[in-house]
Order: C-alpha cells, then sequence, then structure tokens
C-alpha cells in the first residue's frame, strides 16, 4: 500500500480517493515525540509535516468522499474509516521523498514550475488562458498563497524525479501476464443432459424414521435457527401515510395552472448553425445557397466544421436571441434562415424538422398531482410530527403507546440474517435492531424512504437447533433428494462407460428421450445458464473428451466436454488483454518497488509524530 500514495499526483489540489486504507502508522516505523515542533505533527529527518499541510490535505480528502457520498463525511467517521491515518502516512511518505530529492540535488526550475501554473486548468479564465486573477481565487479557496503552491510544485516535481529514477526498470517478465491470461483466457464447451427421478425404475424408498434421525443428527447446521430478535415497533413512511391523504379537485386544479409550464412541451425545432465573421460573408454564402452552387453540409466543410461543430440539436424560442428567434421560428417548415445576427456573430441556420408543442391536459395529470400532493402532505406531516415523538421517547414512552398518539402504526417482526423486505430491509432500521439493548426504546430512527421508526428488542433469541418434529418435511425433502441423486449417478455412470465406449451423447438423449443442452465455449469466470456455478469447475478440472458428473438437487448432470479453446495472444481480441495486464504488472511492479525504496528512505531519516498536535488538529474538524 506504500506505493498507493503516487496516485493522482497529477493534480496536487484533488488527493486521490484510495481503494484501500492504510490501517495506522505502527507499520511505518513511526514514533512519537523526538524533534516534533509545536506546529509540525511530523517530521522525517529535516523535514517538517505541518498542522496546516495535515488539516489542507484532511480537507481535500474529506471532499473527495464527499463528492463520492454525496453527503458531508463527518471526521468522527472518517477516523473510523482510517482517513486521518492515510493522509498523515501520504504526507510522512512525501516528506522522506523530500528529504532524498534534497540529499540527490534535485529541484525543478521556474520554467518548470510556471508551465505547470499556467497548464492547470482552474486557472484558466474564459477564454482558455491563465488567468492571474483564476489563480489567486483558487488558491484563496484552499488557503494558499501562490509562493506556497509554487514552492509545493516545485517539490512534486523532484519528488517524480527521484520516483521516476527508482521506478524506471521496474517491469515484470512477459511470462507473468501470459501465464495469467493461459489460465483465464482458456474457454471450454460442452455438452449435457439432465437426469431425473423419471429415469429410474422405481422412486427410492420413503426413509424411516430412524434413518430421518439419522441424516438429522449428522447436519445439525441445516436445521439450526440463526439468531433472531423479537422486535417491536412504531413505524410511518410518506407512502402509507399519503395513501390516506385524499386532496381535493380544487387544490389539484389550482396546483395544475400554477404550474401549467410543467405539463407544457414547447415547440422544437432540430437545426444547425453555421456561424461567418462578417455579415458579408454570411450573405454571400446565402446566395450561393440559393444559387444552387453548394448545400449546407459542404458550406459547412468548407469552413472547416464537422457535422457536430454546427448541430444545435433540439432548440426552443427561449435558447435563442430576438433575431435569431424569429428567424427559426418564424418560419412554416424545414429550410434554411437568414443570415441573422447572434452573439456569435451574423449567422445561417437550417431548420431540420419542427415538433410541435404538446400541453398535458389537467385530467391526464391529475393522478400523478394526487400522488406528489399528498406525498408532501404526509412529509409535512411527519415533519411536525417528529417533535412530539422525540418527546414522548424522552419520557420513557414505548413503541406501543407512541404509536397511539402519533402518526405511527405499531407492529412486530422476527428479525434474523435471512429476514428481508420491508423494514427489515432498511440499513438505518436493521443497524438499530442489531444494536439496541433489549427492553429500551431506541432513539427516533430516518428510513430510507423518508420515513421514521423508533423500535425495541424484546428478546434475543441465540441460534438453536430445531426440533425434528418441526423440521421433518425439509429433512425428508434433503435425504429423499440426496438419495434420488445418489441412485441417478449410479445410472450415469453406466452412461458414461457407454460414451468411453463410443456411444455418442446424442444418441444417449434420444435413447433415454431427455435433451442435449449444448453450451457454447466459455471461460473460467462464466456460469452456464441453468446448471450450478460448480459445473464449470467441474469442466475445467476435466481432461479434453472427458465426462463430468454433477448432482443438483434431486437431478444429475453429465457433462461431455467438447471444444477446449486456448488463449491465443496473437488473436486480435487478445492483445488488448495482454498489454493491459501486462502493463497492469509493470504499474504494480513499479508501485512496490517505491513503496520498499520509500521505506528505507523513512527509515533511515527517521521518523517523529506529536500525536498531541495530531489529535488537536482532528479536533478542529466537525
Amino acid at each position: 500500500m506504500l506505493g498507493s500514495f503516487r496516485k493522482g499526483r497529477a493534480n496536487v489540489l484533488i488527493w486521490a480517493l484510495l481503494a484501500a486504507l492504510v490501517v495506522g502508522l505502527a507499520g511505518f516505523g513511526i514514533g512519537v515525540g523526538g524533534g516534533v515542533t509545536a506546529r509540525d505533527v511530523a517530521k522525517v529527518g529535516d523535514r517538517d509535516v505541518t498542522a496546516d499541510d495535515y488539516v489542507r490535505a484532511l480537507q481535500q480528502e474529506l471532499r473527495a468522499y464527499q463528492q463520492q457520498l454525496g453527503r458531508d463525511l463527518p471526521m468522527a467517521e472518517a477516523r473510523e474509516y482510517g482517513v486521518d491515518r492515510m493522509v498523515l502516512a501520504r504526507l510522512v511518505n512525501d516528506a522522506a521523498l523530500d528529504e532524498e530529492a534534497a540529499r540527490l540535488g534535485l529541484s525543478a526550475g521556474d520554467d518548470a514550475v510556471r508551465a505547470q501554473v499556467t497548464a492547470t486548468p482552474a486557472f484558466q479564465g474564459a477564454d482558455g488562458k491563465f488567468s492571474r486573477e483564476a489563480y489567486t481565487y483558487a488558491l484563496e479557496r484552499i488557503g494558499m498563497r501562490p509562493a506556497e503552491f509554487e514552492e509545493m510544485l516545485r517539490a512534486e516535481s523532484a519528488r517524480e524525479l527521484v520516483a521516476g529514477g527508482v521506478q524506471a526498470a521496474a517491469r515484470m517478465p512477459d511470462t507473468a501476464a501470459r501465464t495469467v491470461l493461459d489460465f483465464l483466457g482458456e474457454k471450454r464447451g460442452f455438452d449435457g443432459i439432465r437426469l431425473d427421478a423419471g429415469l429410474l425404475q422405481a422412486p427410492v424408498a420413503a426413509p424411516t424414521d430412524a434413518e430421518l434421525q439419522a441424516e438429522y443428527d449428522a447436519h445439525p447446521e441445516r436445521y439450526t435457527r440463526p439468531e433472531t430478535r423479537r422486535v417491536s415497533f412504531a413505524s410511518i413512511t410518506p407512502e402509507a401515510l399519503a395513501a390516506t391523504i385524499e386532496v381535493p379537485d380544487e387544490e389539484l386544479r389550482a396546483a395544475y395552472d400554477a404550474d401549467l409550464a410543467k405539463f407544457r412541451t414547447p415547440e422544437r425545432r432540430v437545426a444547425d448553425r453555421i456561424a461567418f465573421g462578417t455579415s458579408g460573408e454570411a450573405a454571400a454564402a446565402r446566395a450561393r445557397l440559393d444559387a444552387g452552387e453548394i448545400d449546407f453540409d459542404a458550406l459547412a466543410a468548407e469552413r472547416g466544421l464537422r457535422p457536430e461543430d454546427i448541430d444545435q440539436g433540439f432548440v426552443t424560442a427561449d435558447r435563442l436571441s430576438g433575431a435569431a428567434r424569429d428567424a427559426v421560428f418564424g418560419a412554416e417548415g424545414p429550410g434554411v434562415v437568414g443570415p441573422v445576427d447572434t452573439p456569435l456573430g451574423p449567422s445561417l441556420y437550417r431548420i431540420n424538422a419542427i415538433l410541435a408543442g404538446t400541453t398535458t391536459p389537467f385530467e391526464t395529470a391529475r393522478a400523478d398531482l394526487a400522488s406528489s400532493r399528498a406525498r408532501a402532505e404526509a412529509e409535512r406531516l411527519i415533519h411536525e410530527d417528529t417533535a412530539a415523538i422525540e418527546d414522548l421517547l424522552a419520557g420513557g414512552a414505548t413503541a406501543e403507546e407512541i404509536a397511539a398518539e402519533t402518526l405511527l402504526e405499531p407492529g412486530s417482526l422476527a428479525l434474523d440474517a435471512g429476514t428481508t423486505g420491508g423494514l427489515a430491509g432498511d440499513p438505518a432500521f436493521r443497524a438499530a435492531a442489531e444494536g439496541a439493548e433489549v427492553g429500551v426504546e431506541t432513539d427516533l430512527i430516518a428510513l430510507a424512504d423518508a420515513g421514521i421508526a423508533t423500535l425495541r428488542v424484546d428478546a434475543i433469541e441465540p441460534p438453536a437447533l430445531q426440533p425434528l418434529a418441526e423440521v421433518r418435511d425439509r429433512v425428508v425433502a434433503d435425504l429423499t433428494a440426496a438419495r434420488t441423486a445418489a441412485a441417478l449417478t449410479g445410472l450415469a455412470q453406466g452412461y458414461v462407460a457407454e460414451l468411453d465406449g463410443g456411444l455418442t451423447l446424442a444418441a444417449l438423449a434420444e435413447r433415454i428421450d431427455r435433451p442435449v443442452t449444448a453450451v457454447a465455449p466459455l471461460t473460467r469466470g462464466e456460469t452456464a445458464e441453468g446448471a450450478p456455478p460448480a459445473l464449470v469447475a467441474e469442466v475445467f478440472a476435466a481432461e479434453p473428451g472427458a465426462s463430468v458428473l454433477l448432482a443438483d438437487g434431486d437431478t444429475v448432470i453429465l457433462a461431455r466436454l467438447g471444444t477446449v479453446q486456448p488463449f491465443e495472444p496473437a488473436a486480435a481480441d487478445s492483445a488488448p488483454a495482454l498489454a493491459a495486464l501486462t502493463e497492469q504488472f509493470d504499474r504494480q511492479a513499479a508501485e512496490d518497488v517505491l513503496a520498499l525504496f520509500t521505506a528505507s528512505v523513512r527509515d533511515e531519516a527517521g521518523v517523529s509524530v506529536n500525536q498531541g498536535l495530531v489529535e488537536s488538529t482532528l479536533a478542529r474538524f466537525p
């Protein structure tokens, strides 16, 4: 994992979101104390990692997480994931490489730093060129001055020089990727027949009581009930409450009239546009079009424009400037209009199609309006009731008492590892139930569908072997299926002997009146439709031309291995996979080499951490 800290260096303002988090700093040989100043959270040799560096890096990492999660990530939760330790470890690694770059006398020149700054998109203005104002503003947003940022870039470049030199020769042998793809890329096809109980001369005998007892005793794991929580709850969801709310027609009509634009699709026209530098150029082009000397597409190509450059797609009147709107939407049908003045200069438009506007009548929209209005009212009522519910909970009210006095409805369920659907499928409800103390109502739970609930675990029943009397039918079915499969396996072994003697699978299928299923060549990672995954594994373990037998419930699959297609590296569809895997192996090798090198430099320089300052810095985050 040490090598991973280099990923995403191309933009030092946004740290990469790592796939796996560093679990701690103990493995990095980091001690506590020993030369760390009051403003430094860590020190590597003579290199300081300041509290400001740490805060900035943490803020950037949290932003990256928040963008992925779509919500804020509190520091308490981030620490559970190890984000704080990961960021500090990355800064320590960077400092170690800075120390090595300084020892080697490596540094980036002013020209290189300037080129990086001016090429950064975040620092460019509307014209696509470097903007000093945009540069200063972007840095102010992250609490940096230009001099600090440029020094960071300089250090970054020096680290890249060190890393590049270390990783330059890191390559895996070509056989590594080829060996993996020889295994994963091989394909095998087979034909199969599913044998069922109808092929037996007589059904298997019904099990006796003694046999059932023996089967039950031999497989207690099958008949053990998982831990079960008996849960009482009170809950309400907007959907359930909305079903009880009837919205008057006059209110629906008022909502429809107030938001009429929502139910109207304006007229749209499919258009292309060619802009010109002057009105004279536009007029001359229109004259050529009218004279038939050139068509619109050829005119665009003549001006170096591709189809996608002139395509305006579906345009509505409100998207066009006054003159263009009048010309394009004043035309009675498809054709060329203009020239007209636009913000981009004199332009010709070609109207390709006209789509008339539409209006959804109130009668059609009524059901959706009623549903959305009832849902909104339900959410409002739930929100209004929330404070009262929380007061009742604080006062010690039970779920049943809360349901009697509020909108919430009472209920109960038995919750175990296999319970799904409804409240049992809500992550927040399930987490509350699994963490609740027996006999105590939980705090109010915010459900995924915007509902609310509170629950009480009345009892926790530990895993228990269910009495044979309760699961007798299951035991009978299991034992009967096993015996049927065993009998069919014996029958199938005779068929295999015939196949090995020259009988074809098609002839066998015709004789026993069972269909043959042909499975096209597939890889180890694929499955055959209608067959258990284990069948593919068995096929790949067999010799070419061999037969495979696999019990599947109370049936047996007889498969005959046919086509074997080895991985062909020279094939057109194989080359990209081979190249990609080779590149992945080389990249991993380079990261591993850099990780080892960084660890060596870091350990030789010595690392100290001011844990007290780390904790006080983290405490500044919400």
